[in-house]
């Protein structure tokens, strides 16, 4: 039932309904966490991530990137499959420092 949930906020973020899809995929990360589901947990946490990417939240998305790479490590899943976390923790850490950079010209 939760995978369910998680690929319905996928499609609320693939739909644009933004605000819907972080909060689908919150209960879905609090449901995972409460039965100790950690790959799945690991899914809608990455999910959630990208969906504040998509908002600009580019310090939230930060958090849950890194937090699937602890949760991923935690499974023991190999280097490979934790690429796609490392590369969005890269991505959203350049996009963050990029964003600081650009508020600090504006004050200039």
């Amino acid at each position: 039932m939760l995978g369910a949930r998680i690929r319905r906020a996928q499609v609320l973020q693939y739909q644009g309904k933004l605000e819907e899809a972080v909060t689908e995929f919150s209960g879905c990360v609090d449901e995972a966490r409460t039965h100790e589901w950690t790959a799945l947990e690991a899914f809608a946490v990455q999910n959630r991530g990208k969906t504040h990417f998509d908002q600009k939240d580019y310090k939230a998305a930060l958090a849950d990137f890194t937090s699937a790479v602890f949760l991923r490590e935690k499974l023991g899943t190999s280097k490979a499959d934790l690429e796609s976390s490392l590369i969005a923790v890269a991505v959203a850490e350049s996009f963050l420092d990029e964003h600081r950079g650009d508020r600090g010209k504006a004050g200039e």
